[in-house]
């Protein structure tokens, strides 16, 4: 019987790869370039995380009977239905005008292109 291991196994002077371990590659990642490919947060991201929280403080004061933003139902109501009107309006407005510059550009090729 013959030993087959040769032919199974590969030998060890293969070309092996190179791994950098992950702690060698967070080194070698400087801040410099973290904050040359990190993007800045947003203000709509930090806007909603203070409503959320201010949202999350009125809620555990409440729990604990000290009311923060005490609002009766009536002017929920009328703060609602202004902000679907204004939302509404604005909406509108936008999609029924040409208020952007690449908007106002394409209606010019567009009317120049049917003139011609």
């Amino acid at each position: 019987m013959t030993d087959t291991t040769e032919n199974r196994l590969p030998a060890t002077s293969t070309t092996e790869v190179t791994v950098m371990p992950v702690s060698a590659q967070i080194q070698a990642a400087t801040d410099d370039d973290a904050e040359a490919s990190t993007p800045r947060i947003d203000g709509g991201t930090i806007s909603r995380f203070l409503v959320l929280l201010l949202a999350l403080v009125n809620q555990a004061l409440t729990m604990f009977g000290h009311p923060v933003l005490n609002i009766d139902d009536t002017t929920i109501t009328q703060l609602v239905s202004l902000a679907w009107t204004a939302g509404s309006a604005i909406w509108c407005y936008w999609k029924d005008n040409d208020v952007t510059k690449a908007a106002r550009t394409k209606k010019a090729r567009l009317s120049a292109r049917h003139a011609a």
